[in-house]
């Protein structure tokens, strides 16, 4: 194994469990009609944690990329938009075409453009897992200008806190930004400094693991409470205490993975294919359930659950690894 591969690899990891926990977490298998009784607080850290922990990755490899030679503020965005956007228009007409979504002219124009990010849910109607690559898209524009831009770590932390007031306070008087936005918003910046500081991220993940484990069931406890509560985006306390509970967990996450289970080569292949099961599970999903005749029910949960989520999961591998090679053929640097 690489020093590379070594390095990085608990980050591998971390993007493969993330991406099985999307996949249970939409079969539906955490609805009331599964387990019997409402588990609404755990759907709802199971969800804030595999999209928190996508959102830090993100940061994490942003900066990453930011910093590896010869990467110009047009490469960098570049690289960006030939990796997620085409395959998320594809995704987007499979959304349409496929699933039955009806968007207004205006809206579809919107979500060509990704700006649902700005505009959803006051100005266009919202479309169910594909919000996530537009703030993903909002990240993108507004801490890469910012990366590029500010060369302090001080004003990059400043300036982001001034963007986000200012998001914030639009959000309350027009309705502009998704409000989910405001949720991963530091969780992505915690990712970027992640990165940064590498003295810093040696001493984090080198405490011991007891109380990397305490602060994980504290913060869990906290979420779980606030959950339960009924609060939600873009209530800042709320915000605060899932910001607080995906970093905790993703420091122990990490950790973990640094150890052997880290190393398991499942994780490579998770890894590789979670965009584009990301993108694609749910047309797939439907494309399977309608020819084998399954309606809602548990018998559709534990489908999705297994062979389904097996299939979204070559499907992507296979997807990613053959755009990675038309980009190669085509000379496209993503």
């Amino acid at each position: 194994m690489t020093e590379k591969k070594q390095k990085l690899q608990e980050f591998e990891a971390l993007r493969g469990l993330s991406i099985l926990l999307l996949l249970a977490l939409h079969s539906e298998v955490f609805d009331a009609g599964v387990f019997g009784f409402p588990v609404d607080p755990l759907a709802q850290v199971v969800a804030s944690l595999l999209l928190g922990s996508f959102f830090f990755l993100a940061g994490f490899f942003a900066e990453y990329s930011r910093q590896k030679p010869g990467t110009s503020t047009f490469s960098f965005f570049w690289s960006k938009f030939i990796r997620i956007l085409p395959p998320y228009w594809l995704a987007l007409a499979l959304f349409v075409f496929v699933l039955g979504f009806s968007l207004k002219r205006f809206d579809a124009l919107m979500y060509t453009f990704n700006l649902q990010w700005l505009l959803s849910p006051v100005f266009i109607k919202r479309i169910l897992t594909l919000w996530y690559i537009s703030v993903l898209v909002g990240y993108y524009v507004i801490f890469g200008v910012l990366l590029f831009r500010v060369k302090s770590n001080l004003g990059l932390l400043a300036w982001s806190a001034i963007l986000f007031a200012a998001a914030y306070i639009a959000n309350g008087l027009t309705g502009l930004f998704e409000p989910r936005f405001f949720q991963y918003y530091f969780v992505f910046l915690a990712g970027v400094y992640f990165f940064r500081f590498e003295k810093e991220r040696s001493i984090l993940l080198n405490m011991n693991f007891l109380y990397k484990t305490v602060i994980a069931l504290v913060v869990l406890i906290l979420i779980w409470v606030v959950a339960s509560s009924g609060l939600d985006v873009p209530n800042l306390f709320f915000i605060l205490t899932v910001d607080l509970f995906i970093l905790g967990w993703v420091l122990l996450l990490l950790s973990i993975f640094r150890t052997r289970a880290g190393s398991w080569k499942i994780w490579a292949f998770l890894s590789t294919a979670s965009f584009f099961t990301y993108l694609y599970h749910r047309p797939l999903w439907h494309v399977l359930d309608t020819m084998l005749g399954l309606e809602s029910g548990i018998n559709k949960v534990f489908f999705n659950l297994i062979p389904g989520a097996i299939a979204a999961l070559i499907l992507g591998y296979f997807l990613q690894v053959g755009y990675d090679r038309l980009l190669a053929i085509l000379r496209v640097k993503g």
